[in-house]
């Protein structure tokens, strides 16, 4: 009862704490750890423990999931050479240039453990990066080998982590039974991740097939599956974090083309929420063991030595992201085919830029156990925790607050590729319509009939003559969409406003109101989902 109470605060307060963020110059997750830090300080507030485990179990598969269901796997296979760069070199480097700094720095940390605080910070925040490129448009490959690089740098990041933090235990390590076992692991886990994803897949389709599908089980297959993946991978002996980003990349293959449009729309909806409070979550719990794990690490360092040692380590991170991607830039011209010819040095310098660390930093770094299989203290756990948590708050505000500044001074945009796909993709989808309509014709011998194809068909015939228009009658379609569009959008809350009236005055009852209303919920989420372009 006590656990579930717990989970309501959390929630209220970051209901609230996502208002308050709407009007701070900062990242929404900046909001929650500093809301979470102020919570702690409150004494009537629950004191919350955490376990390691549960944490990591609890968190990662679904946002590991997410990552990879969202991917969109053409761009990600286009792009892979840049994004396995990414993922695996710079994440390699980064744990090596920060671990060193932080052994260097911090009196009593072992390798180990320095080396478990690089790979933990290496992987980057999705949700921050993409909050900032989807409001920009840049350019599409840019984001696609941002998303990528997310996606796969997590994996690694968290599967070198794991093997830091076992090699703490172990009391050292050998770099070539680490690479070995990375390779077998990996691909194991990976082959896992697939088999689940397609097994239950398979699943969805036989139970389609039996007519005993809707929304409400494929969401729940859906969300099982991470879970699924992760646990079978773990049993297995392989790497469950890999599993998870497999079955993603499979499930968001999959998907798409063989659901329905509410089971689409209700699994996008119901994903929105769980990260929403995922992420949440993990940062109000962050700032909620903040007071208690400064006090921990002030027994050891001054306040002086640690403001030295979080700066030093988040400028290793920053600075270390930045070098890997200018070298791929200029290499080239002595080792050719190391990087690709789109990425371009202002792409290269936005691209070094988004190296914001996130809810997968943090949520690897609460996973540290508290104590060693001999009943011991687990050396270094507090330390790596204050400095995650300093290279996260670091690069969300250096980083997080001036990328979009610095994409707008870059002149990054969106390039005519998308443009001319999605308008390829709408007029192909509009003509093929109208076609079909016109073999209509002649069932169509009643005159209410004959008349309701007659007006669908002048509609779908504007629609084709708007986006096969040019020039100047081009940007005249434009104009008349977007004046359509918000003409559509008042007479809507017009007749919301109407219904909503007789059903307050007792006029109709809630089994006529609620149908009328979830119609038009409908089309304004239509409206609201294709907005008119902005004028030229």
């Amino acid at each position: 009862m006590v656990a579930f109470e717990h989970a309501l605060i959390l929630l209220l307060l970051i209901a609230s704490l996502s208002v308050v963020g709407r009007w701070l110059p900062w990242p929404q997750l900046i909001t929650y750890l500093l809301g979470g830090v102020g919570a702690a300080l409150v004494p009537a507030f629950p004191k919350l423990t955490l376990d390691p485990g549960f944490f990591f179990l609890c968190f990662l598969p679904p946002l590991l999931f997410a990552d990879g269901w969202l991917m969109p796997l053409r761009e990600f296979v286009r792009a892979r050479r840049a994004i396995l760069t990414l993922a695996i070199g710079l994440v390699l480097f980064t744990t090596v240039a920060v671990g060193l700094v932080a052994w260097w720095l911090v009196p009593g940390l072992p390798l180990a453990m320095a080396f478990a605080l690089g790979a933990i910070v290496s992987p980057t925040d999705a949700v921050a990066v993409n909050a900032i490129t989807e409001r920009l448009r840049v350019p599409a490959r840019l984001t696609t080998v941002l998303n990528g690089e997310s996606l796969m740098n997590d994996a690694t990041g968290l599967v070198a982590f794991k093997f830091a933090l076992a090699a703490v235990v172990a009391g050292g390590f050998s770099l070539s039974r680490i690479a070995i076992e990375f390779s077998l692991l990996s691909v194991g886990g990976f082959l896992t991740g697939l088999a689940i994803g397609y097994g239950l897949g398979r699943l969805r389709d036989v139970l389609q097939s039996w007519h005993a599908d809707d929304p409400h089980i494929a969401i729940t297959l859906n969300l099982m599956t991470p879970f699924a993946a992760y646990l079978t991978a773990e049993r297995l002996g392989v790497s469950g974090i890999l599993a998870v980003v497999a079955a993603g990349l499979y499930s968001g293959w999959r998907d798409p083309v063989r659901t329905d449009v509410e089971t689409r729309q209700s699994t996008f909806a119901v994903w929105r929420l769980l990260l929403f409070w995922l992420n949440g979550i993990a940062f109000v719990l962050l700032g909620l063991q903040f007071p208690t794990l400064l006090a921990a690490v002030r027994d050891h360092y001054s306040a002086g030595q640690l403001l030295g040692f979080t700066a030093a380590v988040s400028g290793a991170a920053i600075v270390a992201r930045l070098a890997w991607v200018f070298s791929g830039i200029y290499l080239p011209a002595l080792l050719p085919g190391v990087c690709t010819r789109e990425m371009r040095p202002a792409s290269g310098l936005a691209l070094g830029w988004a190296g914001m660390r996130g809810t997968v930093t943090l949520a690897g770094a609460l996973s540290i156990p508290l104590l060693l299989p001999d009943g011991s203290p687990f050396p270094g756990r507090d330390i790596v925790i204050f400095l995650a948590f300093g290279v996260i708050a670091a690069t969300l505000l250096v980083q997080g607050t001036t990328l979009e500044r610095l994409i707008q001074r870059l002149g990054l945009r969106e390039d005519d590729t998308r443009a001319q796909e999605e308008r390829l993709a709408r007029t192909t989808a509009v003509d093929a319509g109208l076609q079909a309509l016109r073999a209509l014709e002649f069932e169509a011998t009643a005159p209410d009939h004959a008349a309701a194809l007659g007006q669908v068909i002048g509609e779908y015939e504007h629609r084709l003559a708007v986006l096969e228009a040019e020039g100047e009658t081009r940007r005249s379609a434009r104009r008349r969409r977007q004046a359509g569009h918000r003409y559509r959008t008042a007479a809507l809350q017009a007749e919301r406003h109407a219904v909503d009236e007789l059903w307050r005055t007792g006029k109709i009852a809630d089994e006529v109101h609620r149908p009328l209303q979830q119609l038009l919920d409908h089309e304004e989420a239509v409206l609201r989902g294709a907005p008119p372009p902005a004028e030229e």
